[in-house]
């Protein structure tokens, strides 16, 4: 989370120098918790600031030093994951997923036991993201990890210089 008065690319630069100075410490789990937005504050989006940390760490040769541990409301398909991990997250929890998920459990939307009902999502995301992966050659989820096999489309170019160096921009520029 970051001020108001404050903007994206300064928040995103002062976590990833937070960041960094915690692995040169010598911590090895990461946990990036993308919360909600206050009235205090405005929530960094995890893609973002995975990207960011990720080519800052690979960039000081320190990222097999530490594992990136997402948590996130604002992925919650296959795609929105494979992305996460694609730019750099170990492991990825879909908080809001598993949140809306119990709630319509608790709510008789959905049918069975919540715990099954996250099982079934956690199954289909799993499926999905192996079948992604499997489509460009690729057996296993550490060789997908940090590939950036992604095209970026219409973001702005400092954006992408930022977050998602090493990939292939079009239309950049001021978008």
């Amino acid at each position: 989370i970051y001020s108001p008065k404050n903007n994206l690319q300064n928040a995103l630069i002062a976590l990833t120098k937070k960041v960094v100075a915690s692995v040169k410490r010598g911590t090895v789990i990461i946990h990036l918790n993308e919360l909600l937005p206050s009235d205090k504050g405005l929530s960094i989006n995890a893609l973002l600031a995975v990207g960011c940390i990720h080519q800052e760490l690979v960039k000081l040769g320190l990222r097999s030093d530490a594992n990136l541990i997402i948590s996130t409301a604002t992925a919650r398909d296959t795609h929105q994951l494979a992305c996460l991990i694609s730019f750099g997250a170990t492991a990825v929890y879909p908080w809001l997923a598993f949140q809306v998920i119990l709630d319509l459990t608790h709510r008789n939307e959905l049918k069975g036991s919540p715990t099954a009902n996250c099982a079934k999502y956690r199954k289909g995301i799993n499926k999905g993201l192996l079948k992604i992966i499997s489509k460009i050659g690729i057996s296993t989820i550490s060789s997908y990890r940090g590939s950036q096999l992604h095209e970026i489309v219409g973001l702005n170019t400092d954006v992408v210089k930022l977050s998602f160096t090493n990939t292939v921009s079009r239309v950049g520029g001021k978008t």
